[in-house]
Parts: C-alpha cells; structure tokens; sequence
C-alpha cells in the first residue's frame, strides 16, 4: 500500500512539472503583445535561447525559444528624415520565420560556439535553411555573433521591452 501511494505522489507531481512547464513555454512564446524581452531568469543560463541586441542598439535578434526567429532593426534620424515611413527610435522588423536551427557539437564545444541557420519561407530557397550568424565567446549575458564569416559584432540580451513593429517597405522576394 505504501508503494501505490509513493508511487501515486510521483505522478501528480510529474502531472504538476509537466503543466507548469507547458504554461511557461506558451507564456515565453506569445508574440500578441509584439514587444521583445529576454527571460530575466535565463540571463543566468548558457544559452542562446535570449532576446540579443547589438552594441550600438540597433539591430535585435529574437531567438526566445526555437519556434521563433525574428531580426529587427532601427534606423538612426537622417535614415527616418529621408524615408519618413520609418520613426526614430522604433524597431522595425526585417524577417519573421518559422523557427531556426542552432548548429554545432555540444559535446565538443559546449554552448559557447556554434550557428544559427534560420527557415527560409519565401521565394525560390523556401522550406531550406540558411546560416545567418555564427555565435562564440557566449557568456549568460554576451556573445560574439559573426557575420559571412568576418564581420564580428558584441551582442549582448536585451534587458527592457522594446516594440516590434512591421517594416512598412518589407524585401519581396522576386522569382
């Protein structure tokens, strides 16, 4: 009898984990209030599951959780000045997709080093993924993002909310 009851304990407590965990991860996924903001408890973990953002704050990746990739930038006042579509201070996103890959060998290097090769949703490359950035030199709060294999930029995550908001003058694929 004592065994069924252990046993009985185990699974509402597994039932509990399990639920909690899956209101957690649709909470941290919902992108209806379209703003950004990395997991204040993931600033500690050695991930790059975060919300990251440039040095000089004005380009934003959204990598949250792998359902989401979105980049997002803002442009400086002479950029707005001479296409007033676009508002100061606001950032603008350039690509949604589906979800992304993290590529790299956890058991020969760790998180610190690897990829992210996002989906490809439009035009002729659509449904395949393509690497966007290498990441390196990943800390709970930094990284090294390179870009085409030689640009490399700090990125650090983002620590208040900011806005996400449409491009209005989106890249249209031509086939």
């Amino acid at each position: 009898m004592k065994k069924i009851h252990v046993a009985l304990m185990c699974l509402a407590s597994l039932a509990m984990l399990m639920a909690c965990d899956g209101k957690v991860k649709n909470e941290s996924t919902d992108m209806s209030d379209s703003t950004a903001v990395a997991d204040v408890n993931s600033n500690t973990a050695l991930n790059i599951y975060k919300v990251w953002i440039n040095e000089d704050s004005t380009m934003l990746f959204d990598l949250r959780d792998s359902t989401h990739y979105i980049e997002a930038m803002k442009y400086d006042e002479e950029y707005c000045k001479e296409y007033p579509d676009y508002k100061p201070g606001v950032f603008y996103i350039n690509t949604e997709a589906g979800g992304f890959i993290v590529s790299h060998n956890f058991e020969s290097e760790g998180d610190t080093i690897g990829g992210v090769e996002y989906l490809i949703e439009e035009g002729p490359a659509a449904g395949t993924h393509a690497l966007r950035f290498t990441f390196s030199n990943m800390t709970p709060t930094s990284a090294t993002f390179t870009f085409e294999g030689e640009y490399d930029w700090t990125y650090k995550v983002l620590d208040e909310p900011v806005e996400l908001v449409p491009d209005p003058h989106p890249y249209v694929y031509e086939e």
